[in-house]
């Protein structure tokens, strides 16, 4: 074939794409290159090999005669999905690669139908035929596109990973059932079977349409573990019960335009503002809970995180703190007019002046009794913490204020005005005093500790 030099040269340039696509963070770096690259020699090769770095803050690739650093940006050692997840990269453009020369390359041509990207997520979900993954991440990236009736489109599918339906044991799919894959968003009727929240399209090992299946019986009647051991936004608690066990994958185009993947009980990826996001929810949690660092358990950790991806989910922006040393800390991040305790104070004082703003956040805060983050329902958290302002919390669970806006260190101020907004200011200052969540109404959602940003949703 000779030099093949320049093929070599573009997927570099397509695996630095696909490295700052899932980690947008990263920082990719060519510390040796051959000028003249032979298919004769890079045949006989070993294909890629991945060396760690002993704290796990950096990979070495070596690739097609290059050494390659690749550095996820992150101030944490990379999680192992995180890991995993950079490995099917490799290997996957590996392949495609070598499909251009090698025809003993399995499923080469069905590699170049497909967006790389949803070729990843296919390898990483490992389930049965991986291409119906990627067929029907196109037909929900073109249902994306689609209004009908004026109305943005929902939809699902749930990708048995069994040879029958669960629930139909036996029963063979009807001969002729049409594939799930773009060319059905073209029907009209298709985007009004389903919705996506309740209803989901049931597709067989073939990718074919087997039937349309309320997700949350499908789950009750196949599913005996109730309900997922893993943190989930409340709308999605049956998707993730769904793909417990059985191989099954869940795949959902949400009201908000994104698409989420749930597997193995949890909400695995999610597809937004032009790029793919691994989750890692369960990872994530234990960091948030070994920060949090209360003595009643992980009660309060797993309240706050819940909450977190319950405001996400419905696209209202909050900021949740636990403030470890209260004494210490209140004075500095709230203002007396903020804290509970001040204004309970002033109330039973018959002196106390009764005018504004100190009587709005005497009504604001008699709305809220409970003055443990146990005895304040989940809903009426979310609804306290989606009001502008920021919700603390003491670390033995105690809340100090909800609504307030915090004081901010003016050096942090000085130093992050230009690149930050608001909201992420306040939570870089508030975590000097404890670990932060703070979540965007675009549906991100970010923990601080320490004046530094450990991961993101």
């Amino acid at each position: 074939m000779g030099s093949i030099s320049k093929v070599v040269g573009l997927y570099q340039m397509t695996m630095r794409y696909m490295l700052e696509h899932f980690f947008p963070d990263s920082v990719l770096e060519i510390d040796g290159d051959r000028s003249l690259i032979d298919w004769d020699l890079v045949s006989r090769e070993p294909f890629y090999r991945l060396i760690d770095d002993p704290d796990r803050l950096s990979v070495g690739i070596d690739w097609l005669g290059s050494r390659l650093t690749f550095q996820p940006g992150s101030p944490i050692p990379l999680l192992p999905s995180e890991r995993k997840l950079l490995e099917i990269i490799v290997h996957a453009l590996d392949r495609r690669f070598r499909g251009l020369f090698d025809q003993g390359v399995d499923d080469r041509l069905e590699r170049f139908h497909f967006q790389t990207e949803d070729l990843i997520i296919a390898d990483y979900l490992a389930t049965p035929n991986p291409q119906r993954v990627a067929a029907a991440l196109k037909a929900l990236r073109v249902a994306a596109l689609s209004t009908y009736e004026n109305r943005r489109v929902t939809t699902g599918a749930l990708l048995l990973g069994t040879a029958h339906d669960p629930t139909t044991p036996g029963r063979e799919t009807p001969e002729g059932a049409p594939r799930f894959n773009a060319r059905l968003t073209a029907i009209k009727g298709f985007h009004r079977l389903c919705d996506g929240l309740r209803t989901v399209f049931l597709v067989d090992h073939r990718g074919e349409l087997v039937r349309v299946a309320d997700i949350g019986l499908w789950a009750a009647r196949v599913q005996k573990e109730s309900p997922p051991e893993h943190l989930c936004p409340r709308p999605y608690l049956d998707h993730a019960r769904a793909t417990i066990s059985g191989g099954h994958a869940c795949l959902v185009l949400s009201p908000s335009q994104e698409i989420k993947i749930f597997a193995d009980g949890e909400m695995r990826f999610s597809f937004s503002d032009g790029r793919w996001r691994l989750l890692d929810i369960a990872s994530k949690f234990a960091i948030w809970r070994e920060a949090v660092e209360t003595s009643d358990g992980e009660f309060l950790a797993r309240a706050l995180f819940q909450a977190a991806l319950n405001l996400s989910e419905a696209r209202m922006g909050a900021l949740l703190v636990v403030a470890r040393d209260p004494e210490n800390d209140v004075p500095q991040l709230i203002a007396p007019i903020d804290r509970i305790k001040e204004v309970a104070a002033a109330e039973e004082d018959p002196d106390s002046e009764g005018f504004s703003p100190r009587l709005v956040k005497r009504t604001l805060h008699r709305a809220v009794r409970g003055p443990h983050i146990s005895q304040i329902e989940p809903t009426v958290l979310e609804a306290i913490a989606s009001l502008d302002g920021a919700v603390v919390i003491g670390s033995d669970g105690e809340l100090l204020t909800f609504g307030a806006i915090l004081r901010i260190n003016p050096e942090v101020l000085d130093l992050s005005r230009s690149v930050h907004g608001a909201r992420t200011l306040a939570a870089l200052a508030a975590s000097r005093h404890g670990p932060v969540l703070k979540i965007s109404e675009d549906g991100n959602v970010t923990m601080y500790l320490k004046g530094r940003r450990l991961w993101e949703l």
